[in-house]
């Protein structure tokens, strides 16, 4: 299982690194060519919300994985282990809850336009909006392995890899 989540990790770090270099080199070039040559290029604008959609839950697992996603940590620091792996574990798994609704609810959106394209390229809407599910999984996934990831460390404090 190490070896899956090493090569998933990887996977997604290098996607959300291309996203980045993307979204950057696309925005440069929209932004000289409206300046310097007076154009610009109707797909820009579009093919970026995409391309950012995609890489922000990317960015969120990586985030969950390295214990860095946004939360308050004040009252966490000055509980007991067992009551921080507790507290965490239930948040966790309301956030497991939550992020399953929401994949599940999203079909309902990818649905109503299966039949839609972007409006100045012929790709269908739905490649952003299965952002959601996708994203919503795999974050999901990530939370399980921080989950796993607290109770070894609760458990044996001594073994702690990182």
């Amino acid at each position: 299982m190490g070896r899956i989540n090493l090569i998933l990790d990887r996977l997604i770090l290098f996607l959300v690194g291309l996203s980045l270099v993307a979204l950057v080199t696309i925005c440069f070039v929209q932004v000289v060519a409206r300046y310097a040559l007076n154009a610009s290029f109707s797909w820009a604008e579009e093919i970026s919300i995409v391309i950012l959609l995609w890489a922000v839950w990317g960015g969120a697992c990586l985030a969950v994985k390295s214990d860095s996603h946004l939360r308050v940590t004040m009252l966490e620091k000055k509980l007991r282990p067992k009551t921080r792996f507790i507290i965490r574990a239930a948040l966790n798994v309301l956030v497991i809850f939550f992020l399953i609704t929401i994949a599940c609810t999203s079909k309902i959106v990818i649905g109503a336009n299966e039949n839609m394209t972007l409006m100045s390229l012929p790709i269908p809407v739905n490649v952003m909006y299965w952002s959601v599910p996708v994203g919503c999984f795999l974050l999901a996934y990530y939370c399980i392995r921080s989950m796993f990831s607290d109770w070894r460390d609760w458990k044996f404090p001594a073994e702690r890899e990182d």
